[in-house]
């Protein structure tokens, strides 16, 4: 018995029963049939098409198996003929019919960033997505957007590279060119979009290859740190100050912690009787987004940091202010138990800092340097006057002596100079 549906043009689909199963189902056999030419006479089509389904009844009349009475077909039957039958075809299927892969729709950059930043996202810190985001909706999507991804080739990854390292590749006016490190963290970014592309197959190979690129060389970074007599300066400087800004600088300076680390204490951080302050928790602050609590930069990060008595009774004045502000504002302080507070007691911006020492060093005349230089001037400090390496890299949260290292590298420098001096008074 046939079963014929037309299934478009010039195209019928023919189902044929060649027998019963053990449980009685009929065995199908289905077959697509293609008329000689299109728009046959229906005389001429049956024609046609009853030579076909008798063709087709006889080519497989001899496959029916008698089943016994269990439903399973008799074992040298199955053996002998079923089997061996399977394999052949099997075998002239894979010779006649050879993979042929099929064209793969592939996305602009633009188009595949949508997906990437899906993916990344969750797998990113705040801090660390700000620049990304940063990197992709700035650079890289103005630059490769409207590209296919498989059209990007390493010369159009050496042109970014090449921007970033001109002069207007710094759009932030912050200074005259990006440093190297950034450059690469930029070009770590771009490798990241297209390892992912590469892994969805849609590119062969990554054109942001460092193999295959001229990267700015990374060189030690100049360890900037007040001399001995600027600090003394500047300690001079903290008597004419208000409680706050005094408090603010010694705490950096006499701890060597890092800005959002300084910005993160809470009174419960702060152990007057051991002299110990305890570094739990950064600060961050993220575009269009208000400030907030996360852990510090690594494990090694998390520390406590034994004070001098100096810094013991600034803070312990400071508190005590502090207490009076409160009882104050009353319920419009918030209470966050936070050292360093913006006005009303929320925490304070990892910004301000900066702005506060900057000020301060110009009123008083001090060599400008970053809020950071007080953490460096911390290190140095002690490393000149004869502690060892191993302490100041634990007071500094670093998590190996390599990163402490850049300090005493720094002074051997210093010293160097020292000695250079002599030599040019001796032969004055």
């Amino acid at each position: 018995m046939a079963y014929i549906k037309e299934r478009g043009e010039n195209t019928y689909l023919v189902r044929i029963t060649i027998g019963t199963d053990g449980h009685g189902k009929p065995v199908q056999k289905s077959r697509t049939f293609h008329p000689s030419k299109s728009n046959l006479p229906k005389t001429k089509l049956k024609k046609e098409l009853d030579a076909f389904v008798e063709a087709f009844e006889s080519e497989f009349q001899n496959t029916m198996i008698s089943y016994n009475e269990a439903g399973f077909p008799p074992s040298e039957v199955l053996v002998a003929e079923v089997l061996p039958s399977s394999q052949q075809m099997i075998s002239s299927a894979l010779q006649v019919m050879p993979y042929i892969p099929q064209k793969q729709y592939v996305p602009t950059f633009a188009e595949f960033c949508v997906e990437y930043k899906r993916v990344k996202q969750k797998m990113l810190s705040p801090t660390s997505w700000e620049l990304y985001e940063k990197a992709l909706d700035k650079y890289y999507i103005p630059m490769f957007g409207n590209m296919l991804l498989n059209e990007i080739r390493p010369t159009h990854v050496q042109r970014a590279i090449d921007f970033f390292a001109s002069p207007a590749g710094r759009t932030d006016g912050k200074g005259p060119l990006l440093a190297p490190p950034t450059i690469r963290r930029y070009l770590t970014i771009l490798q990241s979009v297209m390892t992912l592309a590469y892994k969805q197959e849609y590119i062969d190979t990554n054109p942001a290859d460092t193999r295959r690129l001229e990267i700015p060389k990374i060189v030690a970074p100049e360890v900037e740190a007040f001399s001995d007599e600027e600090i003394k300066d500047i300690l001079s400087a903290l008597q004419e100050e208000p409680l706050n800004i005094r408090a603010l600088v010694a705490t950096a300076l006499f701890t060597g912690a890092r800005r959002g680390e300084i910005v993160g204490l809470k009174w419960d951080d702060v152990d007057f009787e051991k002299k110990q302050i305890y570094i739990r928790r950064t600060i961050i602050k993220l575009k269009d987004t208000p400030a907030f609590e996360k852990l510090p930069k690594t494990i090694s990060s998390i520390r406590g940091i034994a004070i001098p008595e100096l810094l013991c009774e600034i803070l312990s004045d400071y508190k005590k202010m502090q207490d009076d502000k409160i009882a104050l504002l009353g319920e419009k302080w918030f209470s966050g138990n936070y050292v360093f507070t913006e006005y009303d007691g929320h925490v304070m911006n990892p910004q301000t800092p900066t702005k506060q020492f900057d000020h301060f060093l110009k009123r008083h005349g001090i060599r400008h340097l970053k809020f950071h230089g007080l953490r460096h001037s911390s290190a140095t400090l002690l490393l000149s006057h004869g502690t060892d390496i191993k302490t100041v890299s634990k007071r500094l949260g670093h998590t190996s002596i390599d990163t402490t290292n850049i300090y005493v590298h720094a002074l051997e420098k210093t010293d160097k100079a020292a000695a250079e001096c002599f030599d040019l008074f001796a032969k004055s």
